[in-house]
């Protein structure tokens, strides 16, 4: 039995350091909570103190067991007290609560098979009473960071970019040859590709010579890409076990039921839970601006295969998941003139995105209400809104309307603890979408800034960001 099962029958009540009194519930949920982040910076050191703490209290409270779990919720990154990180609240549910919130999870699943989508609007609306003031409250969060605006100019920021993959010249040159890196997600290519699309542009005005190698690089990761896609039209997964803690849990149970197959060092069978929604949306996204951006038409058919693979997958109760083929959907209708792909992102966003929204803006359930899932659900909300035809007055005021509520959730966050995810690409989209929010104007610049700051100090140079990131960073600043 693990550490923290055996807390429950035997933790006292004593006062805590705010002279609440420390139930043996509350002790149980905090050193929960501050195990599942220490998990997430994949931080076995970390992991192994808070299991530690469970250990020690598992015959009892001691007298200092407060401010012991404050000491272990500070190393985490959690407020002490357990239930608020920069001062932002924390899902603290009651058991109540959970127990009501389980059952509802499989009334949304059945409700998503149905693909009727008021039947999940009457699941959500459960879920909204169920939570009260829970709803839209997440069960994580990340420190944020204040900046600067950026103050570079187009050129230096694409040479920014083009020296940053330059210090990564073991791993580029390998790329640029069309082998795959040991143990990366296919996202990680997603991003290189999408982002080598992206600075072309500037890259051509501004550093022509450099121009080959990038094009050379884009048609490596582009290759590696359309090798790795299954016949079905999805991308695997790595087999991360031993490598990943939280991943490599996954893959084993499953693997333990008899869900998915490995092959060759990848799961090549999609998530039973929907999850490979993930990569072939953002996979299938990048081939096809690669595939436009340098006109090749074999990148743009993987996408194509990426998206007729979406199209047919119904959506699940996670609802981030449905979002990132709301965005490949949006963006193939965008290549093709397909209806199909219009009809399917508008019908994925009606049944599996906007019935989740709390009304905080973020959406309900604690894990789709982390600010790192609400950015991916607004992505696919602003590149639905994008790939609108004029005309489709209606369906734009009803994409719209989501949008904004879950943008400005975002920028009050972002006020509040500063930039907690990163997403240039995806607030230039949606300044140019709402040019008169002024709140996104000056995130967008102090967003280029913090990029910016992350890859050089002046002197040396890092990829310090995602690539995609970083590529959008001469987007951000006026010519």
């Amino acid at each position: 039995m693990h550490p923290l099962a055996r807390l429950l029958p035997f933790l006292l009540c004593l006062p805590t350091a705010d002279g609440i009194e420390l139930t043996r519930e509350d002790a149980t949920a905090r050193l929960r909570m501050a195990r599942q982040i220490a998990r997430e910076h994949n931080d076995r050191a970390l992991v192994a103190r808070v299991e530690k703490l469970g250990t020690e209290f598992s015959k009892g409270l001691p007298e200092d067991a407060d401010a012991r779990l404050r000491e272990a919720e500070q190393a985490v990154g959690i407020d002490p007290g357990g239930w608020s990180m920069a001062g932002q609240p924390l899902f603290h549910p009651t058991p109540e609560i959970l127990v009501q919130a389980a059952k509802l999870d499989g009334e949304l699943e059945a409700a998503m098979q149905s693909g009727d989508p008021k039947a999940v609007l009457a699941v959500t609306a459960k879920m909204a009473q169920a939570l009260g003031d829970q709803a839209g409250v997440p069960d994580g969060r990340r420190p944020g960071v204040k900046a600067t605006p950026v103050t570079m100019n187009q050129a230096e920021a694409t040479r920014l970019f083009l020296d940053a993959l330059a210090s990564e010249k073991k791993a580029i040159d390998q790329l640029t040859s069309g082998k795959p890196l040991p143990d990366q997600m296919v996202r990680f290519y997603a991003y290189l590709l999408g982002g080598a699309s992206t600075i072309r542009p500037f890259v051509k005005a501004h550093e022509p010579a450099r121009l080959p190698n990038l094009d050379a690089l884009s048609s490596g990761v582009a290759g590696i890409l359309v090798g790795l896609q299954q016949p079905a039209g999805h991308f695997p997964f790595p087999d991360l076990r031993g490598r990943n803690i939280r991943f490599g849990e996954m893959i084993q149970g499953q693997i333990n039921a008899g869900k998915v197959e490995v092959k060759d060092g990848w799961v090549i069978t999609p998530d039973p839970d929907g999850g490979t929604q993930f990569d072939t949306g953002l996979c299938g996204v990048a081939l096809l601006d690669a595939g436009h951006a340098y006109g090749k038409e074999e990148w743009t058919q993987a996408g194509l295969r990426a998206a007729d693979w979406a199209l047919s997958q119904p959506c699940v109760g996670n609802f981030n998941y449905n979002a990132f083929s709301v965005s490949l959907l949006s963006r193939a209708f965008q290549e093709t003139g397909q209806r199909k792909y219009l009809d399917g992102a508008l019908h994925k966003f009606r049944l599996g995105v906007a019935p989740g929204q709390a009304s905080n803006g973020r959406w309900m359930d604690a894990h789709n209400a982390r600010t790192v899932y609400h950015h991916i659900i607004l992505r696919g909300l602003g590149d639905l809104l994008v790939a609108l035809p004029e005309g489709s007055q209606a369906e734009r005021a009803e994409v719209a309307e989501v949008t904004e509520r879950a943008l400005s959730a975002l920028l009050d966050e972002f006020d509040a603890m500063g930039l907690t995810v990163e997403g240039l690409p995806e607030l230039l989209l949606l300044q140019n979408l709402f040019p008169e929010n002024v709140r996104l104007r000056a995130t967008v610049r102090t967003m280029a800034g913090s990029i910016a700051a992350k890859c050089t100090d002046g002197l040396r140079v890092k990829m310090g960001s995602a690539p995609n990131q970083l590529a959008a960073l001469p987007r951000a600043i006026e010519p």
